[in-house]
This record gives structure tokens, sequence and C-alpha cells, in this order.
């Protein structure tokens, strides 16, 4: 019977459902209740306690229910109150990350801070002019310490921007040292940033430090005494009166003592030129130079050379700095420009292709900016010494980007290298541009004889030789007055006359007839010059004396054989004589020498003409086009032996 009460209770398997067969066991209230119920309806005790039962299974229901809800309540505030807080939290997070940020950000700044003062302290070579003492009475008059301190750092500024745009090299820093800029000052230290930074630039760098003061004497006359850390005191005095002119002349020697090398090139460039020459050379003696580099004792040989009035000793200094430091370009620039002044040019081109075989990292620091226009510079030395002139054409492009190169310069040689290409509409325009820039100069007068020359206009060519020589005579004559106690520095402009100018007007006279003079003035010239002999030569040819110009061009030749210009003018006299074979053969000379020089194709190739040989002159014309397509003469001779060839 129990089996059976079990299992009417229960139920059997077969009674189950699947989903009574997933669920779990009923609780021990429920299998109570069950029982309770199947037996009350044989014993009426067992369902009065049945419903007491399930009264209170009732009431534990309803607070099983209240709990439940009270419960979810009580979990709904909390996942609230936890959402909040994670809220909060991930708030609290964001600022503290944002603060570490900011304090990171601020750690950093303040360390770049300090390495890039001290990077500029390290590396400052400047000039701090410091407070002058001065006199009460003059403080009285206005002329205070600061002021006094202010003016003579703006003077030595300005000598030095001056300095700089005339010099391969640029000048340190100059400033005046006051006490009383603003501050900024750094919390909890009582130090200002500005003191630390002028510590910091005094103890790591290499400041130069001027300290001064104004003395009244009892006749009225006043000393400024300048004190310079390593130097002797600069002294100077005069009448109060004078005191504009004592400052310059103050800030002068200052900078003398600053920047011995750059005080060369400010007294060149402003025509005191027996004193730069007499500051390089103090420079070389000094004993500042020996505990340099051998990069600045290079640099300071190279400063005496081209300020030397003597061109061969000038040269001799040159290669002393090329012997100091090779790898120094303004050796090989020195030796070269000495070299272009004596009439040496292939040793021009030789010491030009050392120049440019230099490298920029090995340069002073503070010639390196200008490395680029310079290197420009040394191509046009050989460019031009080699015919190549559409490369001299880019070499002045590049060379005029300096901001100082006047308008008169720069259309100037727009105008030479045009004439030299043979392009005479382009140069007479650039030379009418030339002219109407500015006053002409040396540079103006030469393009106009190079342009006058390359069209024939021999007449034009007299004249503008005549105006260079002149004006060369002018400028030794203002030399001479300027420092008639040092006559020696009216020399360069006695060699130029020689090596440059006279052979100009000499071949120009010869080509107006007048071979005489010509002769007679191209024999005060130089035998060692190439262009001289080269003049003589033609001069020569001009007047009938072939032997005297055979003996000359090979002088020239056996002077310079590596380039073209004697061959080619050799080559122009023996065409000029009928001698054809002669001339082609000195034609393929200068074209060996010379492969761009369109001049040398053209005289090769009428030869070639004249010996009725027209497909290979036609070959040479048509190579010389290459190089000077705008060459008139070159066409019609080309297109004569194209229409005879057919």
């Amino acid at each position: 019977m129990a089996d059976e009460l079990f299992d009417g209770i229960l139920g059997g398997d077969d009674d189950k459902s699947e989903s009574a067969a997933s669920e779990p066991t009923a609780g021990a209230e429920a299998f109570a209740a069950a029982i309770a119920a199947r037996l009350s309806g044989s014993d009426p005790g067992v369902a009065r306690k049945t419903e007491v039962f399930l009264e209170k299974q009732a009431r534990l229901l309803d607070l099983q229910a209240q709990h439940l809800e009270d419960e979810h309540t009580s979990r709904l505030t909390h996942l609230r109150l936890t959402v909040g807080a994670a809220k909060r939290k991930r708030y609290a997070d964001y600022m503290r990350n944002a603060l570490y940020t900011c304090i990171a950000l601020l750690v950093i700044g303040v360390l770049l801070a300090a390495v890039r003062m001290t990077v500029e302290a390290i590396s400052d070579h400047g000039l701090v002019v410091e407070d002058f003492t001065v006199p009460s009475d003059l403080a009285a008059r206005g002329v205070t310490s600061q002021a006094l301190a202010e003016d003579l750092a703006s003077r030595v500024a300005a000598i030095r921007a001056f300095t700089n745009s005339h010099s391969l090299t640029y000048s340190s820093d100059v400033r005046a040292d006051q006490a009383s800029v603003l501050k900024v000052q750094i919390p909890e230290t009582g130090i200002s940033i500005d003191e630390l930074e002028r510590f910091l630039h005094r103890w790591l760098g290499h400041q130069t430090v001027v300290n001064g003061e104004l003395l009244a004497g009892e006749d009225g006359s006043i000393s400024l005494v300048l004190h310079i850390a390593g130097a002797d005191p600069i002294v100077v005095s005069g009448s109060s009166a004078d005191l504009n002119d004592l400052l310059q002349t103050a800030a002068e020697k200052a900078f003398a003592v600053f920047d011995p090398g750059n005080d060369v090139i400010y007294l060149d460039s402003k025509g005191r030129r027996a004193e730069a020459y007499d500051s390089a050379v103090r420079y070389v003696h000094s004993a500042r130079l020996a505990a340099l580099s051998s990069r600045d004792r290079a640099d300071a040989y190279a400063l005496v050379s081209g300020r030397d009035p003597n061109a061969r000793r000038g040269l001799s200094s040159a290669l002393i700095a090329t012997d100091i430091d090779p790898r120094v370009l303004v050796g090989w620039y020195e030796a070269a420009a000495a070299s272009s002044d004596l009439g040496h040019d292939e040793a021009v081109v030789d010491f030009a292709r050392k120049w440019i075989g230099t490298r920029r990292q090995d340069q002073l620091a503070s010639q390196q900016d200008a490395y680029p226009w310079t290197i420009a510079y040394g191509h046009s030395y050989i460019d031009q010494r080699t015919g190549d002139f559409a490369a001299l054409r880019d070499d002045f492009q590049v060379f005029d980007r300096r901001p100082d190169v006047p308008f008169t310069h720069r259309y100037a040689e727009r105008a030479q290298v045009a004439a030299l290409l043979h392009d005479e509409a382009a140069a007479r325009q650039e030379l009418g541009l030339a002219l109407a820039a500015g006053p002409p100069d040396g540079t103006v007068l030469q393009a106009r004889w190079d342009v006058s020359s390359a069209a024939h206009d021999w007449p034009e060519a007299r004249d503008a030789a005549n105006a260079l020589v002149a004006a060369e005579v002018a400028q030794k004559s203002a030399e001479l007055k300027s420092d008639p106690q040092r006559p020696e520095f009216a020399a360069p402009y006695d060699l130029a006359l020689a090596t440059q100018y006279y052979p100009l007007l000499a071949y120009a006279e010869a080509m107006t007839g007048d071979t005489a003079s010509a002769s007679a003035l191209i024999s005060q010239t130089p035998t060692d010059c190439y262009l001289c002999v080269r003049t003589r030569a033609k001069v020569a040819a001009a007047a009938g004396d072939a032997a005297t110009a055979d003996r000359w061009f090979a002088e020239a030749v056996r002077q310079a054989p590596d380039l073209p210009m004697a061959y080619f003018e050799w080559g122009q006299a023996l065409l000029a004589r009928g001698d054809l074979a002669g001339a082609a053969r000195e034609f393929s000379l200068a074209h060996d020498k010379g492969p761009h020089f369109a001049d040398a194709l053209k005289g090769w190739g009428d030869a070639l003409a004249k010996q009725g040989r027209r497909s290979d002159a036609l070959a040479k014309y048509d190579e010389a086009l290459k190089y000077a397509p705008q060459w008139t003469a070159l066409k019609q001779a080309r297109n004569a032996a194209a229409s005879q060839r057919r």
C-alpha cells in the first residue's frame, strides 16, 4: 500500500512529463503539502492539520515574497550606488591621470628648457658689454653707465652685421648685459631665470665680457677704457664733444679683440686695406691663434693672403694655409684668386678643382652656410677658362642668389654669359639693364667689353677697355691719396692693369687698325700671364707678323697646356693665313681641352668646310649648336655646309 501511496502521490515514471523530468526535485514543504492533501480526504484531523499547515505555508510565502521585494529594492539601490561609485572613481582616475600628465609635461618642459639653456650656454661665444663706471658729473649730464654700455654694444653689433654681409664667416652675437632686465622668479629660490641663464652662460660658455669706465680729465678731456679678459686695456681719449667718435673707435677695437678674423673683413670692406692687412698679420702671429684648431690657423693665413698687396707673397700665404689644413676651402680659394690676379690661369683651374673638392663638414662651422655659393664660384673659375659657358651661366645663377649681390652685377654677369654664348640680343638686353640699375663699376664695364667684342664692334670694345683702364687708374689714385704712407697698397691696381685691362685695350686697338699702339701697350705686360702672351700673339697676327704670333702662341700653350683658349686663338690665326690643316689641328686640340667650347667646334667646322669636308664640318656645327644654340653666324655656317653637301 505504501508503494501504491507513494506511486499515487508522486506518479510513476510513465506519468512524468518531459518538463517535470527536467526540473529539480520539489522542496520539503511541497512534498509535505502533497502528502497532506492526499491524506485529508480520509482523515478529518489530517485535514485540519493540513489547513493549519497550508496557512503557515501561505504566511511563509507572503514573508518570502515581501523579503524578495525588499531584497530587490535593496539590490537596485546597491546597484545604483555601485554605478555611481564607479562613475566617481572613473572621473577621479581621469583627473588623476590628467594631473600626472600635466606634471610629466611640466617636468619635460623644465628639462627641455634646462637642456636648451645649457646647450645655448655651451655654444655661446658672444660679446657681453657690462655696465660702465661713469663719473657722477657726467652721469648727471645724462651719460649714464647703462646708456654708455648700450651705445657701445649697439655699435659693435652694427660692425658685426656689416661684417657678416661681406664675409664667409659669421661673427658671434653681441649684446649689452643689463641688470635691469625683466625677471621671472623661480619659486622658493629667489633666483631669477635671467640670473640663472646668465650664470650658465658665464660658467659653461665662452663669452667675452667687456667692462669699461669713462674717466674725466682736469682739462675737460675724457678717456674711455675697456677691459677685456686676456687682452691689453683699450684706451681712447679725446674731447668730451667727441664722445661719439671715441665710442666708435672703442667699438672697433673691441670687435678686433673679440673677433680678429672678421675684423680683417670689416676693415677691408670699408676700404681700409692697409689696416686690414696689418690686422690679419697680427692675428696670424698672435698667441691666441696658436691655441686654435688647424682650420682656424688655415683660415687666418687665407685672410693674410687675400689682403696682401703683393700677389706673389699672398699666393705663398695661401699655400701655407693649404699646407696647414688642405681640407679648408678658403686656402684654395685665395690661392686661385691670387693666381688669377697674376694671370696664371692653369694654376687657377688646378686650385679651383681642389677648392670644389672640399667637403662642407670640414669647413669652419661659421662658414658652412656660405659653402654652396662658394663652390659655385669655384666652378665658375673652371668653366670660364675651359669654355663651358652654359655651365658658367648656371654657376652665376647659384652665386647670384646671395642677397648682397648688387643688381648691376647680376645683370652684368648675365650679359657676359650671353655674349660668350653668342646670344647677341640677350647680351645687349642684359647689359642695358645693368647700365640702368646703377653707376657702372668694373663688372659692368667688363660686360660692356664682352658684349661689344663678341659682336666684333671693336670701336665700342676699345671704348669699354679705355673705361676699364680709367676706372682702375682712378681707384689707384684714390688709394694713394687715402694712405700716402703706404704706397705698396696701390700695387694691386697696377697688377690688374697689366694682367687684365691692358691686354683688352691692346687687342681692341689692334682690331681697329692701330697695331703700333697695341704693340707698345702689350709689351708692358708680364710674360708669365696667360692672357698677356695670348694677346701678344693676337696683336702680332693682326700686324701680319706670323712668326712672332706663333712664338707667343707656343708660349701660351706651354704656360697652360690643359686650357683650350690658346689652341683656339692659334687656330684662328692659322685659318686666317690659309693653313687649313694647321688650323684644324689646333681647333681639335682646343676641343679636347674644352669639350663644351662651341667656338672651337665652329672653328674646326670652318677649317673642314674650306677643305671640302662638308659632312665632317656639318657634324662639328651641329655639335657646337648644342652649346651655343642662339649663335647666328654658327647657324649660317651650318646651313651653308648643309646646302653645299646636297
